[in-house]
């Protein structure tokens, strides 16, 4: 891709960003609707789970990111603590 195409990219994410929570759910709706039209229920799944996966791939990249800033951090404790099980009595 070229720059201009990358602008293009950026500026239709920084809109993405920058839509309000409603917006995005009609905005979101809206896309589903009409990208399914014309197209068999196998195609559908086919489609659906393709946007299914490219979500979870960001959120996968943000996860790590998360993760290595918080191991950079000062106060980062690598124990987890599970206070959801009762402990053993001795």
């Amino acid at each position: 891709m070229n720059n201009e195409q990358n602008e293009k990219i950026r500026d239709f994410i920084e809109y993405i960003l920058n839509l309000t929570p409603n917006e995005m759910g009609i905005i979101t709706s809206a896309l589903g609707i009409i990208l399914s039209q014309n197209l068999s229920a196998m195609q559908q799944n086919v489609i659906g789970n393709f946007f299914e996966l490219v979500g979870q791939v960001i959120l996968m990249i943000s996860a790590q990111g998360q993760y290595i800033n918080a191991t950079k951090a000062d106060d980062y404790s690598p124990q987890v603590v599970n206070n959801s099980l009762p402990r053993k009595s001795r």
